[in-house]
């Protein structure tokens, strides 16, 4: 098996794990509904994984139990990736959740792939080096609103507006967002 491959499965992973955790995070610190086994189960992922992945990087192959490992999370994410999408309409809050939690998850995605060209010393596009800025602008915005309803404030209609427009592209491409989940499998197949 490819070592690329494999590292191109393990950020594609964590990206969406990073997505199930971000969103209980927001749910935490806006006080709404969280899943509090989904937040630890997340946690516990990103962390076994934040592990691997540096010692993948210097020997480029998991071992078998790794391997394992990965593909016992894979499936257990699948799992927790059903519950992701809220049934419509949507509140502000679960807006919030799920386009706060995508736009992090695809900057750790992001982030990835420019660690996979310098790793393997791949050219991957100028607009991974461009989407840097991008992501961190979005999260940017994502935290002060969350920082705005933990504070009980107010969020103002314009924001509310913008969010609810990134909403609206993130539900018009989620079987896109689901499909991508099920090539996971295919990395470390």
């Amino acid at each position: 098996m490819s070592a690329q491959k494999h590292y191109n499965g393990l950020i594609l992973l964590a990206s969406y794990i990073q997505r199930i955790y971000i969103a209980e995070k927001i749910n935490e610190r806006t006080g709404q509904q969280t899943g509090t086994a989904r937040l630890s189960t997340a946690k516990k992922y990103l962390d076994e994984l934040n592990m691997m992945m540096p010692l993948f990087e210097q020997t480029l192959e998991l071992t078998n139990t790794q391997l394992n490992r990965v593909k016992e999370i894979t499936a257990s994410t699948k799992h927790l990736m059903e519950g992701y999408f809220p049934q419509l309409p949507a509140t502000f809050e679960q807006k919030l959740v799920i386009v706060g939690s995508s736009l992090y998850g695809e900057q750790a995605m992001n982030a990835g792939v420019l660690r996979l060209g310098q790793l393997f010393q791949q050219e991957v596009g100028k607009d991974f080096t461009m989407r840097v800025k991008f992501y961190e602008e979005r999260t940017q915005f994502i935290d002060a609103v969350v920082h705005t309803l933990h504070n009980k404030e107010e969020v103002e209609e314009n924001l509310q507006q913008i969010l609810a427009n990134w909403f609206e592209g993130i539900m018009a491409n989620r079987s896109y967002v689901l499909q991508d989940m099920d090539k996971i499998d295919q990395f470390f197949a």
